[in-house]
């Protein structure tokens, strides 16, 4: 369950990974506080309006990505300068990750309309 960062020398020392799970919250495996709880409540309902069943994958997954990134640091960075770039970046992050594409199929299960 481990990601290579983009942008990182190729050489075998400069090497990192950062082990990432999607899910920690809907699976039980964290509890929230309360402020987590709302930005997470915040995140559903945007899910569940943004997501439709229509949509492709890499469709999908730029708006769980951007409904994120809004909901943990406000609309304003979604509509920055430059966010599109990373938006893409981590949109093909996930999809080249085995376990994250699973979870982020599991959202879409769950949230698509």
């Amino acid at each position: 369950m481990a990601t290579r960062l983009s942008g990182y020398s190729e050489s075998a020392a400069a090497k990192q990974t950062v082990s990432v799970e999607v899910l920690p919250f809907l699976t039980g495996k964290k509890k929230l506080g309360k402020k987590e709880a709302s930005k997470v409540d915040v995140f559903e309902k945007g899910l569940q309006n943004e997501i439709k069943k229509t949509d492709t994958l890499k469709v999908a997954v730029t708006k769980i990505v951007r409904m994120a990134l809004a909901c943990e640091f406000g609309a304003a960075l979604v509509k920055s300068r430059g966010a599109e770039q990373m938006v893409e970046t981590i949109v093909a992050g996930i999809l080249s990750d085995p376990e994250l594409r699973k979870q982020v199929l599991f959202i879409i299960d769950r949230f698509a309309s």
